[in-house]
């Protein structure tokens, strides 16, 4: 490579690393609760030199070091999930004497009362390994990639003509716990935190063996194992760099072999398809203990 073809791929991997950053920082995912914090407080694995991640189609270099704080789970300074189990669920091991239960909506006026607990909810299904997210595979790709300004259709096949109004949705109610007083661990409770801790660690031990993840919003994490993760990075960067389009990056994202590449995690890497230059710049680097076997 020549000296200034060089000096122009540091300054633009330079400018990467600064922007995505802030875009990173500015993520959708609903955040845990202040007493989740609280009274769950927070568990932290080792730093990690090995695997790859990917936020929102960014990708984000090591070290790793997976974190549970209260109810979502965090990779150095980016939360990447939603919470797993939410802080109601924990509330409701609580004595009934302390849950406050607050119904707002349907028409109905706001009432507070104590609130027996309910059966614990299973968390999140875990990624497994090679996932996609199934509500994909519901909308088509002209869903996803097509012109917006194509008429839309209603659920019986008829196009909507301008002044279609359609039928008010019925009011919804919302049910809300909250804690009167401390928090006291106990038995159920316990058991929940543990699902959390053994959520972290899958994702902290799928890292350690070289696996990838993909962490967003608006889909499920997708976890890749270490084997298809060593062609992944093999084939990715070449493929972001190529495209044109998101289509053209899903479709010969596909024709790869890389089968979890998604249409909605196509159009995440397109949005970040200069990340391509690291993504290459690591993978080349025999030192990489992602390859150590």
């Amino acid at each position: 490579m020549k000296a200034k073809e060089t000096i122009k791929v540091i300054a633009l991997a330079a400018l990467v690393a600064f922007f995505g950053t802030a875009a990173l920082a500015a993520g959708g995912f609903a955040s845990t609760p202040s007493a989740a914090k609280k009274a769950l407080k927070a568990s932290v694995g080792k730093p990690i030199s090995r695997g790859w991640v990917f936020i929102e189609g960014k990708y984000v270099p090591p070290p790793y070091k997976v974190m549970r704080l209260g109810t979502v789970i965090r990779i150095n300074e980016h939360q990447v999930t939603g919470e797993i189990i939410p802080w109601e669920e924990f509330v409701k091991t609580q004595d009934a004497s302390k849950i406050k239960r607050t119904q707002t909506g349907g028409g109905a006026a706001e009432s507070e009362a104590a609130a027996e607990p309910e059966p614990e909810p299973e968390p999140e299904s875990e990624p497994d390994l090679l996932s996609s997210d199934d509500d994909d595979w519901e909308s088509s790709l002209d869903d996803l990639f097509g012109d917006d300004s194509a008429p839309k259709k209603s659920s019986s096949g008829k196009s909507q003509k301008s002044g279609y109004k359609p039928r008010p949705k019925k009011p919804t109610v919302t049910v809300t716990y909250s804690l009167e007083g401390e928090f006291e661990p106990n038995a159920k409770s316990q058991a929940l935190l543990a699902k959390l801790n053994d959520y972290r660690t899958k994702i902290d031990a799928g890292l350690r063996s070289g696996g990838c993840y993909f962490f967003s919003p608006r889909y499920s994490p997708v976890a890749v194992d270490a084997g298809a993760t060593r062609l992944m990075v093999q084939k990715l960067p070449d493929i972001m760099k190529a495209a044109d389009s998101k289509q053209s990056l899903y479709q010969a994202a596909r024709s790869a072999g890389l089968m979890y590449i998604t249409p909605k995690l196509a159009v995440e890497l397109y949005k970040n398809k200069v990340d391509y230059i690291t993504i290459q710049q690591r993978s080349r680097d025999k030192k990489d203990s992602s390859w150590a076997k």
